[in-house]
């Protein structure tokens, strides 16, 4: 008669979220299937991951159903039974092949069971969402990697030194190139002095100066001077690429901006280099308001161009407030890596020392629970 108030009493803390497909604000990204989540107090990573360790072992019910190799022989269940009888059978040599379908079927159900042990590592281990900047090994971070920013001043130069810094510490080769420097006029150091200063790696190069600060071509065009060529870049890249285990390229602005032309006088961009070196790109954003749309124009731009990108916030404020520990949940499945603000001012020493900690292991850091950093950071 009360039998279906034991069915009522379905544990009202589990909720079935969907893909997240960037937390609503159009960033290009697309985690794992739907799974089901622990809500609990309230965090500021809640529904993103966000390097919460909360799994559930009920997941497997989304997983469970993708073993139907098993069923159409569901049939021979009566049949390892008959596998004792067939050995008689055996010298016949007609019998002989439909004896080797039910020793399959036997086998099957061990690989449906399979799946509900996976789950169970997996619910210990990150999210989704946590798991995924650190799912690609190192070796995605390989070769040339192009850094790139939401927008001018928002730490690229910092986040590339802290990079060659920890894949240093890993015991990589290092190079770090710079296409087209501008604003030498200012008297400001530039940007390979300040990375040689920071993280000292093996080669720091920059290809072309200009006095004024403006984009490249804009500077070029100003002073008079010969333009970035594209192929000249490609080829002092490549060229830094055979002698190094890892190139950092870091570009000027943001994606789109205007870099130099191409030998038809076409100007080319940021953009147009990462495909023409096949590489990938890790994108700079700032942690404050409005950087939810930068980040996902940036990242959409490079998704439609098949290029590989991750994002690093290039300074995290000592003292965050609402903004930025909600933009940090919308970016999480995106971050590779986080930079506290004043990073570029530290002595070289404590900054070669903590910038493992900034990054994650996709680029030689240690920092593997955004959760964990987000209590030790807030």
């Amino acid at each position: 008669m009360t039998a279906d108030p034991p069915q009522a009493s379905r544990p009202t803390h589990l909720t079935l979220v969907p893909p997240h497909r960037g937390g609503g604000h159009g960033l290009p990204v697309a985690t794992g299937p739907a799974r089901r989540t622990v809500t609990t107090a309230p965090d500021p990573l809640q529904a993103h991951g966000g390097g919460h360790a909360a799994a559930v072992p009920s997941p497997v019910v989304s997983v469970t159903p993708a073993e139907p190799a098993g069923e159409p022989e569901a049939e021979p269940p009566a049949q390892p039974a008959e596998p004792a009888t067939e050995p008689p059978a055996q010298p016949a040599g007609a019998p002989a092949s439909p004896a080797e379908p039910p020793a399959r079927p036997a086998e099957a159900p061990a690989s449906p069971a399979e799946p509900l042990a996976q789950p169970a590592e997996a619910a210990s281990a990150e999210p989704v969402e946590a798991a995924r900047p650190s799912r690609a090994d190192s070796d995605e971070w390989r070769g040339i990697v192009l850094v790139t920013g939401t927008d001018t001043e928002v730490g690229k130069t910092i986040a590339t030194a802290a990079m060659a810094a920890a894949a240093q510490a890993a015991g990589l080769r290092v190079a770090v190139i710079k296409p087209g420097q501008t604003g030498i006029a200012t008297g400001m150091p530039t940007d390979a002095e300040v990375v040689t200063r920071l993280a000292g790696p093996e080669t720091v190069r920059t290809l072309s100066e200009f006095p004024e600060p403006l984009a490249p071509l804009a500077a070029a065009k100003v002073a008079g001077l010969p333009p970035l060529d594209l192929f000249d870049v490609v080829d002092a890249i490549r060229a830094e690429a055979e002698k190094h285990d890892l190139v950092l390229v870091e570009g000027a602005g943001g994606l789109l901006v205007p870099m130099g032309v191409r030998p038809s006088g076409e100007a080319w961009t940021f953009a147009d280099l990462a495909t023409t070196l096949g590489c990938g790109m890790i994108v700079v954003a700032r942690a404050g308001l409005g950087t939810l749309n930068h980040t996902a124009l940036t990242l959409e731009a490079l998704n439609r161009r098949a290029v590989p990108a991750r994002v690093i916030l290039g300074a995290w404020p000592a003292e965050p407030e609402l903004v930025h520990w909600a933009n940090l949940g919308e970016l999480v499945p995106h971050l590779v890596g986080a930079l506290p603000a004043g990073a570029g001012s530290m002595d070289p020493g404590v900054f070669r020392r903590s910038a493992p900690g900034w990054l994650t292991p996709a680029l030689y850091g240690v920092l593997d629970n955004w959760r964990v950093w987000a209590e030790e950071a807030g």
